[in-house]
């Protein structure tokens, strides 16, 4: 693992929909829409999953669009 790597985590609420889910990750993660389903989908059964592994700056910037569209993510080092 590369030194310096962070995960992007999104959380389940009982506040978001699916579909807000979804929509937020495929207008903001350009993922496509199976994507998005699935991770909405593990994150509904494990209550968080990550989203993506990267440098903290590209996940910082995507970190706060999923928050402006009301998601719950953390971004936390990796160990």
């Amino acid at each position: 693992m590369k030194k310096n790597q962070y995960k992007l985590y999104l959380y389940n609420d009982s506040i978001n929909s699916f579909e807000k889910v979804i929509r937020a990750l495929t207008q903001n993660l350009d993922w496509t829409m199976y994507q998005a389903e699935q991770m909405a989908m593990l994150a509904h059964e494990k209550e968080r999953v990550v989203l993506r592994t990267d440098n903290y700056i590209p996940l910082l910037k995507q970190s706060r669009l999923l928050k402006k569209e009301g998601l719950t993510v953390t971004i936390d080092a990796v160990d």
